[in-house]
């Protein structure tokens, strides 16, 4: 699958109209008044932003996995400067983590964000190995809700092992190599939930969001 065409992505110097002031909208997210600074494993020009709901959620780790992702901060894009107004939301799947992204989630349906943004889904990080207890599960149901779609990441054990900049990235070009050995190492090749879940589904929002209606 390719990478979806982002029209007017070259344009840098566009103003977002209207948009709210940094950290005025819904549950304390701000907005970025421009342009959003690049961080290490950021693609130069992200179709994608992550959007962590809170501290922790793994917006780095997920970044680094895939070569077209930003990390937007914990803040909303602008909607302009030549920033991609698609978002993902990032959060960990306990009480905590679904609160905040319950916040985030909400200033988007009630339209407390910059007009431009298209909002992609939900992705949720577990925080154990263990199963999720019904309660979770019921409330992790219900912030879903909010969101055009869900994606839900297992327990990914290398991640507890690797750091960002360990991490490979995975892309449209990117192919499995021949050797067995280095296909399942998580520093040659992203995991397969990346690869075979997050990376494809992520890609195909993004497609349907920039549609032409």
């Amino acid at each position: 699958m390719s990478i979806p065409h982002l029209r007017g992505s070259d344009d840098h110097t566009a103003a977002p109209h209207p948009m709210p002031q940094p950290g005025t909208a819904a549950g304390e997210v701000p907005v970025w008044p421009g342009a959003i600074p690049r961080t290490p494993h950021c693609a130069e020009h992200p179709l994608v932003w992550l959007l962590g709901a809170h501290g922790g959620s793994a917006v780095s780790t997920l970044t680094a996995s895939l070569e077209w992702a930003g990390d937007a901060q914990r803040r909303w894009p602008s909607g302009g400067y030549g920033d991609s107004p698609l978002v993902a939301v990032v959060a960990r799947a306990d009480t905590a983590g679904l609160a905040a992204a319950h916040r985030v989630l909400m200033a988007h349906h009630n339209r407390e964000v910059p007009e431009q943004i298209r909002l992609l889904g939900l992705i949720t990080v577990p925080y154990t190995d263990r199963p999720r207890s019904r309660d979770i599960t019921r409330e992790l149901g219900r912030v879903e809700s909010l969101a055009p779609a869900a994606w839900r990441l297992g327990w990914i054990e290398p991640w507890r092992h690797l750091l960002p900049a360990e991490l490979p990235s995975w892309g449209p070009q990117s192919v499995l190599p021949t050797d067995k050995r280095a296909r399942n190492d998580p520093r040659a090749v992203p995991v397969a939930p990346i690869r075979e879940h997050l990376h494809p589904g992520l890609l195909a929002a993004a497609a349907a969001a920039l549609k032409p209606p």
